[in-house]
């Protein structure tokens, strides 16, 4: 003879606090990483599309509404992206990023535009403006001429090859 066998769920308090526990974990660990978000170049030919404020003080100042939003939940840091253009700053963007390249990249044959990206993974942290932030953030543009990259000396070792560092 077969039973029928009816399962019966006790929602007592303490299931209940587990259930609030979980949605609780749930929610607090899939907050969005908020990032400043606005671009400026020299170079653009139409100035109405630029955000006037990217590239100095104003950008801090104004309503966070204006200038910060969220990122979605695959891009876990804030980027900044400064460019220059024979050797001349000529933009600077900021926006929410999933990976983050520290390595400056060159572009143009002849133009000489070199793009430099910083990251960084918490709120709002991609706001700095200071002459001294951009000049540090493309001083690097250089150094993999005279220091090598992390694992370069032991890749070029293994594979028989030299550079003067």
């Amino acid at each position: 003879m077969r039973s029928n066998a009816i399962c019966h769920v006790n929602w007592s308090t303490g299931v209940w606090d587990v259930v609030i526990l979980i949605l609780l974990t749930t929610v607090s660990c899939c907050e969005a990483l908020n990032c400043y978000s606005c671009s400026y170049s020299m170079l653009e030919p139409t100035p109405e599309n630029d955000d006037f404020f990217c590239g100095n003080e104003t950008l801090v100042l104004l309503e966070k509404d204006l200038t910060v939003k969220p990122c979605a939940p695959w891009e876990k840091f804030c980027i900044t992206t400064v460019e220059t253009s024979l050797k001349a700053f000529s933009a600077v963007v900021r926006t929410c990023a999933e990976t983050c390249n520290q390595i400056c990249e060159s572009d143009g044959y002849g133009t000489d535009m070199v793009r430099c990206d910083d990251c960084c993974t918490t709120d709002m942290c991609n706001g700095n403006y200071t002459v001294r932030y951009y000049l540090q953030l493309m001083a690097r543009q250089y150094t993999s001429w005279i220091e090598p990259l992390p694992g370069e000396r032991a890749y070029n070792k293994a594979n028989g090859m030299k550079f003067p560092y």
